[in-house]
């Protein structure tokens, strides 16, 4: 019996070590990227994104599956951190053609909070997350790039190399 105990509680350890290895310090790993959710340093969507560039393969967070956004929102509630984050949607380039920044590849999945986009004084081409005190009240938003908000970067995991940071 306890050597069964013992056995399980060595593969969850390795499974937690190998996990926090494949992200680099400070990352939350969920399938194969990982995640920073910079609460304490707040920028504009473009600033953001080139923080984000400085992990390799790295750029503002594309949230294409009811999984991904499940996890993110998860963080950021235990945070207790109800400021917004800005996430890498955006239709710059076309109003009303929202695309995920790093692929130029149309929204697929969406979580809209009720009558957005808005494009509110036609300068909303920025998507962020406006985190309320439940995930029923976390949606996305757009708004002015401008803006200086914290931000979500996403990174692919790492192969067991060291992570190279740009910068």
């Amino acid at each position: 019996m306890w050597h069964r105990v013992l056995v399980l509680w060595i593969t969850g350890l390795i499974q937690v070590y190998t996990a926090q290895e494949a992200c680099p310090e400070g990352f939350f790993q969920h399938g194969t990227s990982c995640y920073f959710f910079s609460s304490h340093l707040a920028a504009d969507w473009i600033e953001a994104g080139s923080f984000c560039r400085r992990f390799n393969g790295g750029d503002l967070v594309a949230i294409e599956t009811q999984s991904e956004n499940t996890f993110i929102y998860q963080q950021l509630l235990l945070m207790h951190d109800h400021n917004n984050f800005w996430i890498g949607g955006t239709d710059e380039f076309v109003e009303g053609h929202w695309v995920w920044i790093p692929t130029m590849q149309r929204l697929g999945f969406t979580d809209w909070s009720p009558g957005n986009p808005s494009d509110s004084s036609s300068n909303e081409d920025c998507m962020e997350i406006i985190v309320g005190h439940s995930a029923p009240t976390t949606h996305w938003n757009d708004d002015d790039c401008s803006k200086k908000a914290n931000f979500i970067c996403e990174v692919p995991m790492l192969d067991g190399s060291p992570p190279n940071v740009i910068g």
